[in-house]
């Protein structure tokens, strides 16, 4: 019931957004993000409420007349940026008042128990009502702070060699160009819902930084995943061993290449096992990683080579466009078995080669640090190049930190 709930999420996400100032790209960046703030904006009567709230709106005030100083006075990114971050205070303030509202409004206690429904914070399903919604409140704040700090002011993400902002932040240029992108944002904190202006300024900063790599090839469901998806309506799943095999991707650490002679191997090995029938699709899995702002997409290049250079059908390879690293390699292939309504109880099969098997295998602590949770409910390593998992409806929960890919 709730994996037929979140396909038929997936399949509206291009509905409108209360706000209509924010464009189709930025809808989607919202919706992987912010989940948040995304029911917010499509559910008129909560929404309402957020905008006339007095705490809020106060907050509102203070940010307003915070921002326009900033944006008369300061010299260089960082000073500006400084404006637009959440301040531990907002953060305190803000998150007691989602807490009392949850306690106090039913249309919000309708809002939790929608949210807790469609699983995109599945890690905090299990707390109550309260601590739910200060928890996902949280996320979408530090999110926010977290591009703002990468994009603008130049902080290093986890991995910078493939993350990181597109200019110098020091360069006057790049101070000119943020403030002739945030003009509209200055005046976003009128009239408007209290988190309108700092979540503007951070599309704004990945927009400028040229990093829609999380909403290129949306919706999933289309295009090149068109011909499988079509297909997943139809297979009978008691035929077939695994539900899926996902091929990670390995792209290639040079300029002007298109697909690395380790993901070649990798699609190799699964194309035999799926010629044996023991699944019905293979998930290829990568997005524009290797060498930084590569135009490449290791899914993409993988999917031609196994249908081009290997002999299978289209409707047999399902691409998986924006993951960045391992981890979520598997965590997003998990949110495709998801929307392609794979059986969940049905385990998927892992194939790669060796050394990556064996650091999947060890994997766990790096889940944790990195998504901040185990996205699958078990994992064992079946032969030298293989690992076979349990999809977890974990897989869901939105990362702040990762915004290329949430």
């Amino acid at each position: 019931m709730i994996r037929n709930i979140l396909t038929l999420c997936l399949l509206i996400f291009t509905a409108s957004l209360q706000a209509q100032s924010f464009t189709p790209d930025e809808q989607v960046q919202i919706r992987k993000s912010f989940y948040l703030l995304y029911v917010l904006e499509r559910k008129s009567d909560v929404h309402n409420i957020v905008v006339k709230n007095t705490v809020f709106n106060n907050v509102a005030r203070e940010r307003q007349a915070r921002i326009s100083k900033a944006y008369s006075t300061c010299t260089d990114v960082s000073c500006l940026t400084a404006a637009l971050l959440w301040t531990p205070e907002e953060i305190k303030e803000t998150s007691a008042e989602f807490q009392r509202l949850s306690v106090s409004d039913k249309d919000f206690k309708a809002l939790i128990e929608r949210l807790k429904a469609e699983e995109r914070y599945p890690v905090y399903s299990d707390d109550a009502d309260t601590a739910f919604i200060r928890k996902a409140w949280q996320d979408v704040t530090e999110g926010i702070n977290f591009i703002c700090r990468v994009y603008l002011q130049g902080v290093p993400p986890r991995y910078p060699r493939i993350d990181s902002i597109s200019f110098r932040p020091s360069d006057p240029a790049f101070f000119q160009l943020v403030k002739t992108n945030l003009k509209t944002v200055v005046t976003a904190g009128k009239g408007n819902a209290f988190y309108k202006q700092p979540l503007a300024a951070a599309l704004k900063a990945l927009t400028i930084n040229g990093r829609d790599e999380a909403t290129r090839y949306e919706p999933l469901y289309k295009d090149k995943n068109a011909a499988p998806f079509a297909k997943s309506r139809r297979v009978n799943w008691n035929a077939f061993r695994y539900s899926t095999i996902l091929v990670p991707g390995a792209g290639p650490g040079a300029g002007g290449r298109s697909i690395d002679s380790m993901g070649m191997y990798r699609c190799r090995l699964a194309v035999d096992e799926y010629k044996k029938g023991v699944a019905p699709f293979i998930i290829v899995s990568g997005g524009h990683v290797h060498p930084y702002k590569t135009p490449y997409c290791e899914a993409i290049e993988m999917k031609k080579y196994i249908t081009g250079t290997l002999g299978l059908p289209d409707s047999a390879v399902i691409i998986e466009p924006h993951a960045r690293h391992t981890t979520t390699n598997i965590r997003n292939a998990e949110r495709l078995m998801y929307l392609f309504n794979m059986p969940s109880t049905k385990p998927a099969l892992i194939i790669s080669d060796s050394f990556q098997s064996l650091a999947i295998q060890n994997m766990g602590i790096r889940f944790m640090n990195e998504l901040g949770c185990i996205p699958y409910q078990s994992l064992e390593r079946v032969s030298a190049t293989e690992n076979a998992f349990v999809p977890s409806p974990k897989a869901w929960q939105q990362n702040p930190e990762e915004p290329l890919d949430p």
